[in-house]
């Protein structure tokens, strides 16, 4: 079915297009709308809320666990790791003072990271004096200190290596609030539009070629004066030669469990595996280290290995006193690479990217919109 005259004409009428319309394209596109209020800004989104991480995550505001920032350190070095958890902290912050704890079901439970292998505690518990120093420069009291976990009835080591400041977030309520201010800032929102190709035309304006999801439309264009890629995980369908890869998070959730012992955050297995409480029912997730390979990829599709491994976390180390029934099961795509920096760039004339959030899309979204938004004239 072709388009009709009346739906060409209003395809050719954008001036600002963001592909990817989960948290960084939606509050992208509402920053730029406060910059530029007479011009007309739209968000393209492949599915109907948005088929990546942003609400398929976990519901985590956090930005690293000690062990993580050393394991980032020895990938990126000590500094570029410091610096990345001080973009997360600042972007929370940011996210918070934007849409309230209320409105986004904000928890500041603080996070726990949790230790099978007491050698393992006793190397990162070793490091957290000189990670509290080099993080004072994002904020004035510790980051992380020893806490005894003893009375939790976990299989795990008795203390964890606590950080106060994390919390977490209803994941629903953060995307409605990031949604309903975008429509009511005047953008435009597009749903089951899929971008299979972009062209840079020789007016410097952008070409994407588009498909109607689930309708039996031929190709269509829709021509944009500047185009912002918000596409995370899915950024090498656009542009293959990216430094951003697929990577799929699986999620678990139990039913309640009555005599559940603890509330909050955990990490564990430098933040391969992290759970929280639900009221009484547990949401786990990862374990994407034991299937590296097999999770590079943008099916969104539960990995039956990886479930079964997370459920022996859930049976033999965090509730082995419990019996434990899942009732809800998904996977999620992340943008990652061997940097956790996230890419903040004007890529070509007129094409800007804020793509690779490295699994804490959460924490950044806010200060990584607002960069974008500071780029682009």
């Amino acid at each position: 079915m072709a388009l009709s005259f009346w739906e060409q004409r209003w395809l050719d009428k954008a001036d600002i297009v963001v592909i990817g319309g989960g948290l960084v394209g939606l509050q992208t596109a509402t920053e730029l709308k406060n910059k530029f209020p007479h011009r007309k800004i739209w968000v393209i989104e492949s599915s109907v809320l948005g088929d990546a991480a942003s609400v398929r995550n976990a519901g985590f505001a956090c930005f690293g666990s000690a062990g993580e920032i050393l394991d980032d350190a020895e990938r990126m070095g000590l500094d570029d790791a410091l610096s990345l958890y001080g973009m997360r902290y600042q972007g929370l912050r940011k996210l918070i003072e934007k849409y309230g704890e209320t409105v986004i079901g904000y928890e500041n439970s603080g996070g726990n990271e949790i230790f099978t292998n007491p050698n393992e505690f006793e190397v990162v518990a070793n490091k957290i004096d000189d990670l509290n120093r080099g993080l004072l420069q994002f904020h004035d009291s510790p980051a992380f200190r020893i806490k005894d976990l003893t009375k939790l009835g976990m299989n795990i080591h008795s203390h964890s290596i606590f950080s106060p400041l994390e919390g977490a977030i209803q994941s629903h309520l953060l995307h409605e609030a990031v949604r309903k201010q975008a429509l009511s800032a005047g953008i435009e929102l597009f749903s089951g539009i899929h971008v299979e190709q972009l062209e840079e035309l020789p007016s410097k304006k952008w070409r994407l070629k588009c498909k109607n999801q689930g309708h039996n439309f031929n190709e269509f264009d829709i021509v944009a004066q500047k185009l912002v890629i918000c596409t995370n995980g899915y950024t090498r369908l656009l542009l293959e030669n990216e430094d951003v890869m697929p990577a799929r998070g699986q999620v678990l959730v139990t039913k309640p469990i009555p005599e559940l012992t603890f509330r909050g955050i955990f990490h564990a297995d430098k933040g391969y595996i992290y759970f929280r409480s639900l009221g009484s029912r547990i949401l786990i997730g990862g374990a994407r280290n034991l299937a590296f390979e097999e999770e590079e990829t943008t099916e969104s599709i539960s990995n039956d290995r990886l479930v079964v491994s997370l459920k022996n976390w859930l049976e033999k180390t965090i509730v082995p006193y419990a019996k434990v029934e899942i009732d809800h099961q998904w996977a999620g795509i992340m943008g990652m690479s061997n940097s956790r920096l996230p890419i903040i760039e004007q890529r070509a004339e007129n094409l800007y990217l804020g793509v690779r959030m490295g699994g804490m899309g959460v924490a950044l979204s806010a200060l990584v919109s607002q960069k974008i938004s500071d780029l682009v004239d």
